[in-house]
């Protein structure tokens, strides 16, 4: 009788384990293999030199937008807010078609984007000091305009 109410009773634990989503220690299953993470290769030496030219103009473009549009020291009226925030974002849209341009032509990692930006931003900042920057304001603009419209 003893032998008969030990296997009930195992029976018991195991559709409890069962019941509360845990297996029996014999019925645990291997962890899954381990998966080597990929490191990404490191950014370009020079970011200004990589892709084609299409792509470095989205992005000294994006530069030239963000240069043109700072966010202002004090709080604007809500119509001077609202066109800051859309140059902003046309200027956000032509860096991230330049990077995806770049990306695409597997000239740079898409992990290497601020890097890349933060060149041109530096490029743009030197060239405005200059007085002369490569590609004008309204022809940036212009460039993103174009651009197809976000899905």
């Amino acid at each position: 009788m003893k032998i008969r109410g030990a296997i009930v009773l195992a029976g018991c634990l195991a559709l409890a384990l069962s019941a509360c989503g845990e297996k029996p220690a014999a019925v645990v299953e291997a962890p899954p293999p381990a998966v080597a993470p990929t490191i990404p290769p490191p950014p370009p030496e020079h970011p200004l030199e990589v892709g084609s030219q299409d792509a470095r103009d989205d992005l000294y473009c994006a530069a030239v937008i963000y240069a043109e549009n700072p966010d202002p020291p004090n709080a604007l009226n809500p119509i001077d807010e609202a066109l800051l925030r859309k140059a902003q974002m046309l200027g956000f849209a032509l860096g991230e078609s330049g990077i995806n341009k770049l990306v695409a032509e597997k000239a740079a990692h898409a992990t290497h984007g601020a890097v890349i930006s933060d060149a041109y931003a530096e490029q743009v900042a030197k060239d405005a000091a200059a007085g002369k920057t490569r590609i004008s304001l309204d022809d940036c603009n212009a460039r993103a305009n174009a651009l197809p419209p976000v899905q």
